[in-house]
């Protein structure tokens, strides 16, 4: 290995997500690619270092990877306020209950078609993270792919395939899906012109753009410097248990990420912890340094065998999970303008329910679709890691 190669990675790990979401912010076709992706074009650059005859530790960057995105789960959730739920209407919950109802389904359909006819696909680690990836976003999909011990290539190649194939839908959401919806839904389309109350507009100001802190002053910094240090607690309860129970560290990322997800959405319930700023961005940086460090650490000649499977499942089971919820919001009478917003807060999370909502000219709708998309984030890691140990038993 080479030493000055080892110290450049992890120095790139840290250093570039920042330059790059600048650049995503300055230049329009960067901005359209989005943060994750380009980290991940970037790490893809990177580990083809290794086909040069010299590499840096892969195993080393593949373990910053997991200690990065088992920190930032409990940071993401820290920001959440549960108790919103309370103000949703009858409408969104069904919607939204529905979405959950459809992920649950497609995913069981998934890992008995990949167990039965594709036995090469891990189809129970895979079906899985698409519990996750559809009840609340990306770091649900990667915290559970780490908690089943998913292997890095195959983690890569389901972050790609859900870019592209997320990224279809949503030019879709934003353009002719708000008129389709309508038709299919026998929902007419309505003028809204309704004000956000303060306290929702907050909440969906937060979370407008994932990577913008909002705070200059000492004591924020001081605040968020202690969540870290709060959620490196967290990381290390987890540990403590799997220390307890098996006698080792590391070794199962199960007992972490249980741990960091049960701890974040507990102290989510802490006003003055909830409250403090910046956390759930810290948490999308760490995110971004994942997803860098992953796709620094993947092996060419397998993703190049693993990408096109993978693809082909995650489009198949994203279709699924649209067209189920279509199915089930007609046959429960949800309108189409609720249908589009509970699914974009299942399959996306809170920080694309602005611009769909603004596209269906709903903008009622934004808070309720922030408020189920915080519900998916908290709830989507232990859903999906249950539903996989479900799997596993088969």
């Amino acid at each position: 290995m080479n030493i000055v190669l080892n110290i450049l990675a992890i120095l790139c790990i840290f250093g570039l997500p920042f330059p790059i979401v600048y650049l995503t912010r300055r230049n329009k076709i960067i901005g359209a690619i989005g943060a994750i992706a380009c980290c991940y074009i970037v790490g893809f650059i990177f580990s083809t270092i290794g086909l040069t005859g010299k590499t840096y530790d892969k195993d080393t960057t593949t373990t910053i990877a997991y200690v990065l995105v088992a920190l930032s789960i409990p940071l993401i959730l820290f920001s959440i306020d549960l108790r919103s739920v309370k103000r949703l209407t009858k409408g969104t919950i069904i919607g939204y209950s529905l979405c959950i109802v459809s992920v649950i389904a497609v995913s069981c359909a998934t890992f008995f078609i990949t167990n039965k006819f594709f036995p090469n696909i891990p189809g129970a680690k895979l079906s899985a993270m698409i519990v996750g990836l559809y009840t609340g976003g990306t770091p649900n999909m990667n915290a559970i792919g780490a908690a089943m011990k998913t292997d890095g290539d195959i983690l890569s190649a389901a972050n790609v395939a859900d870019t592209v194939i997320g990224g279809i839908y949503f030019l879709l959401l934003i353009s002719i899906a708000p008129k389709v919806y309508r038709f299919i839904l026998n929902s007419r389309r309505k003028k809204q012109n309704v004000e956000v109350s303060t306290k929702e507009e907050m909440l969906t100001e937060e979370k407008k753009d994932d990577y913008t802190f909002g705070f200059k002053d000492k004591k924020s910094i001081f605040s968020l410097i202690g969540s870290f240090a709060l959620a490196v607690g967290c990381v290390g309860i987890g540990a403590l248990l799997e220390f307890i129970v098996e006698g080792t560290i590391g070794n199962n990322l199960l007992f972490i990420l249980l741990s960091v997800s049960i701890l974040g959405v507990v102290f989510s319930f802490i006003k003055p912890i909830r409250q403090i700023k910046g956390q759930y961005t810290l948490g999308m940086y760490l995110i971004l340094m994942f997803s860098l460090a992953l796709s620094m650490s993947i092996d060419w000649s397998v993703f190049i065998s693993d990408i096109l499977p993978i693809f082909a499942f995650f489009a198949c089971a994203q279709v699924g999970v649209i067209l189920l919820h279509i199915l089930l919001c007609k046959i429960f009478r949800v309108d189409g303008d609720t249908a589009i917003i509970t699914s974009t807060a299942g399959v996306y999370g809170p920080p694309f329910i602005a611009p769909v909502a603004k596209a269906a000219n709903r903008q009622d709708l934004i808070a309720p679709g922030v408020i189920c998309g915080a519900l998916g984030l908290a709830i989507g890691t232990l859903l999906g890691i249950g539903m996989g140990q479900i799997f596993l038993l088969f």
